[in-house]
């Protein structure tokens, strides 16, 4: 079990790796707001948990009982996998459903052509057409004259909807920000949170009547990094960069990433609360703008379930945005143990930076 000199280097690389996927194991637990480095250990997860796993790798090539130690930390965030990746084998069970659910960040429909593309809107009114959801919550929806997305999907059979407001923005368009549409009947709307120093909403809530019985939807987008493109080009061309200007523009990213953090802490708590005097059944989805593995989805999932760990496959991506950081699950739909998910399911990626994300439910027997 002697180690050479090589061996001992790389054995102390395998201990800093394993320290911090350690700590990774552990940072979802961290509060952004009292501990943002400890927090940021939670983002790298998948990075130390591919590092260890190549250790472990290593070790066993050169037959070293050294590879438990990466092996006891990875299975010991196990748990972390799991909302990592998920590898099951059918993507819906057959029983009929009592409803569908769609989450979709739409990005204002492509309004200021970030996609080049032609007609991204009619693609996303035929996608929905074709899917069908009875229940459509979208982000960063946008309407007004001339537009009519409104009437287009009344036209698909929408009749009910609540949006965060009414004002009117600089390009004088009737609506942006959040909407849910629903072909069952909305009874009750509000807000779940609402920044003070904002019109904006970051979570909104309707109650949906399906076939006598309720249930209760949180539209939800939380806070956003805030990157403006010089950021998403860093990110995706940080090689080509000077050493002083990369440790400097690092530091103003990661400066970024802890305060969007922290606003999405107090969000999240306010959500949380909210959601403890819903009296139906809830599902909670949208647009978190954080990984799985990090603070707000283990926050949630303390009391909702996740269908994709059910039926999800891969690593289930749906945000686009960023190519250096593929793979990246950052829109949800979870939902309270009283209802039950027959499938999930991604939608295609050239319709916006995010991906639609679709849940069938039903109520217990």
């Amino acid at each position: 079990m002697q180690l050479g000199w090589i061996g001992k280097i790389v054995f102390f690389l395998n201990l800093l790796v394993g320290v911090a996927l350690a700590l990774a194991n552990f940072s979802s637990k961290f509060e952004p707001v009292s501990n943002p480095y400890g927090y940021l250990f939670s983002l790298a997860y998948p990075l130390f948990l591919v590092l260890n796993s190549l250790f472990v790798l290593y070790w066993i090539y050169f037959r070293k009982i050294h590879f438990l130690f990466s092996l006891v930390l990875i299975v010991f965030g196990y748990s972390n996998v799991t909302k990592l990746v998920a590898w099951n084998s059918n993507t819906k069970i057959k029983e009929t459903p009592s409803f569908s659910i769609m989450t979709f960040n739409v990005r204002l429909l492509n309004k200021y052509n970030w996609l080049k593309e032609e007609n991204v809107d009619e693609k996303i009114f035929e996608y929905i057409s074709r899917e069908n959801p009875d229940i459509i919550a979208f982000q960063e929806f946008v309407d007004g004259k001339p537009l009519d997305y409104k009437k287009r999907l009344r036209n698909l059979g929408y009749r009910y909807s609540f949006k965060e407001t009414n004002k009117k923005n600089a390009q004088n368009l009737d609506f942006f920000g959040l909407t849910t549409f629903s072909k069952y009947k909305i009874t009750d709307s509000g807000f779940a949170f609402k920044r003070e120093t904002s019109t904006k909403a970051i979570s909104i809530f309707t109650d949906i009547k399906v076939n006598e019985k309720f249930i209760r939807v949180y539209n939800t987008h939380l806070n956003s990094l805030g990157f403006i493109s010089e950021d998403y080009e860093f990110v995706e061309n940080i090689t080509k960069n000077s050493e002083s200007e990369a440790i400097e523009k690092s530091k103003s990213i990661l400066n970024k990433v802890i305060k969007a953090a922290r606003k999405r802490q107090v969000e999240v708590d306010a959500i949380v609360a909210h959601m403890t005097n819903s009296p139906h059944p809830i599902v909670v989805l949208g647009d978190f703008n954080e990984p799985p593995y990090s603070f707000a989805y283990p926050r949630f999932t303390r009391v909702l379930h996740d269908p994709f760990q059910k039926f999800g496959f891969g690593l289930g991506p749906t945000f686009d945005g960023i190519s250096t950081l593929p793979g990246l699950r950052l829109d949800y739909i979870l939902h309270s143990p009283t209802l039950t998910s027959n499938s999930y399911q991604t939608g295609p990626k050239n319709l916006s930076d995010h991906r639609p994300v679709s849940v069938d439910f039903s109520f217990p027997k």
